[in-house]
């Protein structure tokens, strides 16, 4: 694996589903009323929280799009996903969770308003982020993508 160091032109912040909220909030009150229990050992609410903590919370704040002179790297909880700008074959607004062409891990906490980006060799991604729109002009401009072509015009018909 390649480590690129540098600082990104720019960054578009992530946004999670309203449901991933409402989990996060369970587990905590799961936690506090552990707490509450007459007998019950501190370390088990604790460890709820703390388990909560390294699973949920990482998606929340680290979740984001960069974007640099040559690739874009998608920050999502623990894991960085870099694509060259030449490897994305389309980006667009995500038609939603349910087409079974645009499922992929990200999907999980991302919002329903999201949008699609197809690399193959990478790997597709689905993000949400805050300007989704802007995002999607900005990569298409960097991807080269940004004139599209009327259907036969590329060869295929």
């Amino acid at each position: 694996m390649r480590i690129y160091k540098g600082n990104p032109e720019l960054v578009f912040r992530g946004r999670v589903a309203p449901w991933y909220g409402v989990l996060s909030g369970i587990v905590c009150v799961a936690a506090a009323v552990l707490a509450l229990q007459p007998g019950m050992p501190a370390v088990v609410p604790a460890a709820v929280l703390v388990v909560a903590a390294v699973a949920l919370w990482p998606v929340v704040v680290r979740n984001r799009v960069e974007l640099y002179a040559d690739r874009l790297e998608i920050v999502f909880g623990w894991g960085r996903t870099i694509i060259p700008y030449d490897h994305v074959h389309d980006v667009r607004r995500s038609a939603g969770a349910l087409v079974p062409d645009e499922f992929t891990g990200h999907v999980a906490a991302a919002s329903t308003d999201a949008v699609y980006i197809d690399a193959p060799i990478d790997g597709d991604a689905v993000v949400s982020v805050l300007g989704n729109d802007h995002l999607v002009t900005e990569l298409r401009r960097r991807a080269g993508l940004d004139a599209p072509s009327a259907p036969g015009q590329d060869g295929a018909e």
